[in-house]
């Protein structure tokens, strides 16, 4: 898979894309296995939390990270341009 004409970041963009696929079903299976959806809050993925402290930790939070993610997921999907 070619992302950017450079062989050393497009490795480097691909290792960090396989890193973060890995991450999110590891974190996926932690939901599944535990119920605890709160794993999946992108908020704490990012690791906001460490900047402002109890940032992430309600439901409410877990609602508006889902939905942050939703968003982001649409606006990528709406700008993709496939040849």
């Amino acid at each position: 898979m070619k992302i950017v004409e450079n062989k050393y970041i497009n490795a480097l963009l691909l290792l960090m894309l396989f890193s973060a696929i890995v991450h999110m079903l590891v974190l996926f299976a932690i939901a599944l296995t535990s119920g605890n959806l709160h794993v999946l809050n992108y908020f704490s993925i990012l690791n906001l939390n460490y900047f402002i402290p109890g940032f992430s930790n309600s439901f409410g939070w877990d609602v508006i990270s889902f939905a942050g993610m939703a968003i982001i997921y649409l606006v990528i999907l709406k700008n993709n341009k496939q040849p």
